[in-house]
């Protein structure tokens, strides 16, 4: 009996998940079952994450736990109970959600997400969730503090269909989306960096378990503003960072000048899914590297 049969796959989405891989029992309800509408309420162990199934194409994926299945090693490798997580770029929160489920009621999460849509999204799970200690923050990280124009692709039905933009995309580096100028609109964004949003706040750096960063191409600018954090002697403090490149952009790209910027700190920079070391001669336009 093939897998492709519908009998047999109606008994594996029926089993237990215990009885099946975790990645294969999630794909399959995503491809077998229908989506709630509204709010949905999903679970990461105790921890409650309301999906706004309304707000983007990536909803079905959030409800279902089936989005980037491939970097749960990194978060469950990196981050234990009681450690701080950093979440750049935190969308819809789906990443913070699942790392307050190992970090516990002990650990922090500390998220940044500037588009309102998607900060309503974060806020919500922050309050779904009193008892674990989630900072949902409505502002960028970047190089400073400032205030700074946003391209935003608006997250509606009209744009789900066009997937050569990243739905739902934004980004604060100029002339990014000006491919898809018809379907952004311009905000302004609160920025501060990394460095001084941990000193304001009193975290211990050496708690940080993990710092993901995915920016759409505002990386240099992240990295500019966590510069303690960096040269912090002894032990690396891990980042988990989407790097992109593309040198054919009027303001070219360049994953390559990224890693090595990292190397020069003392990092190892490794592919995110091998952990191999990352090739950076045949980098992709979007790559997500463990750096280490």
């Amino acid at each position: 009996m093939r897998l492709t049969d519908p009998h047999l796959l109606a008994e594996m989405l029926h089993a237990r998940p215990l009885e099946l891989p975790s990645f294969v029992f999630r794909r399959l309800q995503e491809q077998m079952a229908s989506s709630p509408s509204g709010v949905a309420l999903s679970k990461f162990k105790d921890v409650t994450y309301p999906v706004d199934m309304s707000l983007h194409a990536i909803s079905r994926k959030y409800y279902f736990h089936t989005h980037e299945m491939y970097l749960e090693r990194v978060f469950r490798e990196t981050l234990q109970r009681g450690d701080t997580f950093i979440d750049i770029g935190a969308n819809m929160g789906y990443w913070s959600a699942f790392s307050a489920a190992l970090v516990g009621r002990e650990g922090e999460i500390h998220a940044f997400e500037p588009v309102p849509q998607f900060f309503e999204s974060l806020d919500r799970f922050a309050r779904a969730n009193p008892s674990y200690r989630i900072h949902a923050n409505r502002m960028a990280i970047g190089a400073g503090e400032t205030t700074l124009p946003m391209a935003v692709v608006e997250p509606n039905a009209q744009n789900y269909e066009n997937f050569m933009i990243n739905i739902g995309a934004s980004s604060l580096l100029p002339g990014f989306l000006d491919h898809a100028a018809e379907l952004t609109r311009t905000i302004h964004v609160k920025v501060n960096s990394l460095d001084d949003y941990v000193r304001r706040h009193n975290i211990d750096v050496a708690k940080i378990g993990l710092i993901k960063i995915d920016v759409e191409g505002f990386e240099s600018y992240c990295l500019d503003g966590m510069t303690s954090i960096l040269e912090k002697p002894g032990k690396k403090t891990p980042i988990l960072c989407e790097v992109l490149t593309d040198k054919n952009r009027r303001e070219p790209l360049d994953g390559r000048a990224t890693i090595e910027r990292l190397e020069r700190h003392g990092y190892i920079c490794l592919n995110a899914l091998t952990y191999r070391p990352v090739d950076r001669l045949r980098l992709r336009f979007e790559e997500n590297i463990l750096c280490v």
